[in-house]
């Protein structure tokens, strides 16, 4: 090893902790975490370095620029180990899931097959939260501050073109793999919530509407028998207005009318709310995609061609 290494080594090793370099952490690539460097020896006014110094604040950004206070990586903005989405819907999701559970299976149950129960329930919430937390946290503050127009404004910018392109591929990644576990989830309150009111409001409901029938069956003139070959009379459908008549002359009449209407009332916002998450989750299977190639394209071609369009 040659002398000069020798006694720089020694150097280092007797001086004292304040001048010694600072370790790398290979834990760390950005250096979010890492302690300031030391001191630099500023170059003679001839050497190399001395240019590169020079033409180092041309790159800088700016001391009092808002977008670099923004987005400063060592305040942990675009560090994903500091990232902690807020998702109170989904938190309440996955304790009502763990309550429910408990209380179907027992505790003893629970106990053992805690692991696949807990695994499954945070896999679930995980995906509902990363729905909830892109609204809350992207959408909603962005859409504030900035309003529409960026969508497809007459004057495309730089700024409203960023926005637009931002927007369409962000909500591909988020949507493309979230709506169908809101679908899975819809579908099962449907089958145990709302099916059961479907079916008991219906059946209650249909003897309401039979009463109704038998009220216009007899105000109405006698009709001739129907021919055998023609097959039953089709049920006819009973306006609501016939239904209440029919079922309002007590006081116990009207509840039954009340209590039948709800349960199926019920029973069909369920139902249309499943199909309502099923539409969106076809047209996000099969139409997003395409829908924002074209959204972007049309920013694209507004952006660099026509701009503003001809009118």
């Amino acid at each position: 090893m040659p002398l000069c290494c020798v006694s720089c080594c020694a150097a280092a090793l007797h001086a004292p902790p304040s001048t010694r370099p600072h370790p790398v952490s290979f834990g760390d690539p950005l250096g979010l975490h890492a302690t300031p460097p030391p001191l630099r020896r500023v170059p003679s006014p001839g050497s190399s370095t001395a240019a590169v110094a020079a033409l180092l604040p041309l790159f800088a950004a700016p001391a009092t620029s808002s977008a670099a206070a923004s987005f400063d990586l060592s305040q942990g903005v675009l560090d994903p180990a500091s990232f902690q989405p807020v998702c109170p819907a989904s938190d309440g999701f996955y304790r009502f899931g763990q309550t429910l559970v408990v209380g179907l299976v027992g505790a003893d149950s629970y106990k053992e097959y805690a692991p696949l129960i807990a695994g499954g329930l945070l896999r679930v919430r995980l995906e509902l939260c990363v729905v909830e937390s892109f609204f809350y946290e992207a959408i909603i503050p962005f859409v504030k501050e900035n309003g529409l127009s960026w969508v497809l404004p007459l004057h495309e910018t730089v700024e409203t073109f960023l926005a637009g392109v931002v927007f369409a591929v962000a909500t591909n990644f988020i949507l493309l793999g979230s709506t169908k576990i809101i679908t899975v989830l819809a579908t099962y309150a449907d089958i145990f919530f709302g099916f059961p009111f479907r079916i008991v409001g219906g059946v209650g409901w249909r003897s309401l509407e039979d009463n109704a029938l038998e009220a216009l069956k007899q105000a109405a003139p006698e009709e001739k028998p129907r021919p055998w070959w023609k097959g039953k009379k089709p049920r006819p459908e009973v306006p609501l207005d016939e239904v209440y008549a029919a079922n309002s002359a007590t006081v116990a009449d009207k509840a039954a009318l009340a209590t039948w209407g709800s349960l199926l009332a019920v029973g069909q916002v369920s139902k249309g709310a499943r199909q309502t998450i099923e539409a969106v989750d076809l047209f996000v299977g099969r139409y997003l995609l395409f829908t924002t190639v074209t959204y972007v394209l049309i920013k694209f071609v507004h952006f660099k061609l026509f701009d503003p369009f001809p009118m």
